[in-house]
């Protein structure tokens, strides 16, 4: 059984609480700000789990495929989809993807590298897929950020939790596996879930702590590859 399935029945609604709400509207913007999407892009969701971020691209205008190894979150996925025809869903492990190189202009895995068994063979074929000239973006909980903090709790408190196991990953860390810096990179959430009262009394939080605080108090990092534009060879420099 794939590591979501068992709480794809309850998995959307924390976005549905008003912190929850603020969360996403927060990554949305920080991903939206480095994905850059243009109507008629192709794009793969790689994690895509309900659908939440493949619908948002979709949404855009955007030619999606979401990716998941969790049926039960597929499922989901596609009864909030009935009809849309710029989405198809996909069951797959994200280290052997089934599309040829040089296929999407962009690729997003949200909230995913912390959860995927190989993460090194999952970010080569995410590489491997796009198009020269296109652009890898991961959102990431940050590791030294509040909500790294909040989720380390609970899983220590709770050996059920998908958070048991998982790898909150590093700006340093990353740029090890991946072998160089991050072409662009946009932090948020450095307000925690302990912080949150209301929306509006979060985004006055938010827009204070962007100004003030360092990148390593950020709980959530959106961060950007370009793939170079000239003809393509395999990246070598993912460990």
């Amino acid at each position: 059984m794939a590591r979501f399935d068992r709480v794809a029945v309850r998995y959307d609604r924390f976005c549905e609480t008003p912190l929850g709400a603020f969360v996403e509207s927060v990554e949305h913007r920080l991903l939206g700000e480095l994905l850059e999407l243009r109507p008629d892009d192709r794009v793969i969701d790689l994690g895509c789990g309900t659908g939440t971020f493949t619908l948002w691209m979709a949404d855009i205008g955007c030619q999606v495929v979401g990716v998941d190894e969790s049926e039960a979150m597929l499922s989901k996925a596609r009864a909030k989809s009935v009809g849309r025809q710029s989405i198809s869903w996909i069951l797959g492990d994200l280290s052997h993807l089934l599309w040829p190189t040089n296929t999407f202009d962009a690729a997003l895995m949200q909230v995913t590298l912390e959860f995927v068994d190989d993460p090194a063979s999952s970010l080569k074929e995410a590489w491997r897929v796009l198009k020269p000239g296109g652009r890898l973006v991961l959102g990431l909980i940050h590791g030294s950020g509040p909500w790294a903090h909040h989720y380390r709790l609970r899983a220590q408190s709770d050996p059920t939790s998908v958070y048991r196991g998982a790898h909150f990953w590093t700006l340093p860390e990353l740029t090890e596996l991946m072998g160089e810096s991050p072409a662009r990179v946009a932090a948020g959430l450095y307000v925690g879930p302990g912080e949150f009262r209301t929306a509006d009394e979060a985004w006055l939080l938010e827009t204070r702590y962007r100004r003030m605080r360092p990148l390593a108090d950020a709980g959530f990092l959106a961060v950007r590859y370009d793939k170079d534009a000239s003809p393509m060879k395999e990246r070598e420099s993912i460990t």
